[in-house]
């Protein structure tokens, strides 16, 4: 089995089946050591899939490096938030832009077999994303810029930069 399914299978059930349904008091400190024990599962699976996928898309680097430049991130840091929002652009964006985003980034069809895709569905997920990353998630807001500029000197089309911005607010 594909080491980067089990790491999709295992991120998912972390970050989908650790919901806690009780609604008593008196569990107020099994639910915070539960959050605790969550947040520490789930920040290490999308620490994972943004690293997995950091390295399976070295062609990233004149995105990467841009980022680089403008913020004081790593280069993991920086592969690894870029792919982040690439995964939620993948599961946002319908066929034609994600067709169109495909030949515009290299590597961007390898998110699915980083398990990226099946954690990042939200913005949220984004945000705890940056953090398990060791990044504070209002770069998000200094990332999606320099991402939109990059792929407009690409020739990106109005309506795919247009949907991007509106999914990375």
């Amino acid at each position: 089995m594909n080491k980067n399914l089990v790491l999709a299978v295992i991120a998912s059930a972390a970050l989908m089946g650790c919901q806690n349904t009780s609604g008593s008091s008196e569990n107020t400190a099994s639910t915070n050591a539960g959050s605790s024990s969550y947040s520490s599962i789930a920040g290490a699976a999308l620490l994972a899939a943004a690293q997995s996928w950091g390295q399976q898309s070295e062609d990233t680097s004149v995105l990467t490096q841009a980022i680089q430049q403008s913020t004081n991130v790593t280069p993991q840091q920086a592969a690894g938030g870029v792919g982040s929002l690439l995964a939620l652009a993948q599961n946002s964006l319908g066929q034609t832009q994600n067709n169109e985003l495909a030949g515009l980034i290299p590597g961007y069809s390898s998110l699915q077999q980083s398990g990226l895709t099946s954690m990042i569905v939200n913005s949220d997920m984004v945000k705890s994303s940056f953090t398990a990353l060791g990044m504070d998630p209002s770069l998000i807001s200094t990332f999606a810029p320099i991402i939109l500029q990059t792929l407009q000197s690409q020739g990106a089309s109005t309506g795919l930069l247009s949907s991007l911005g509106t999914i990375w607010q």
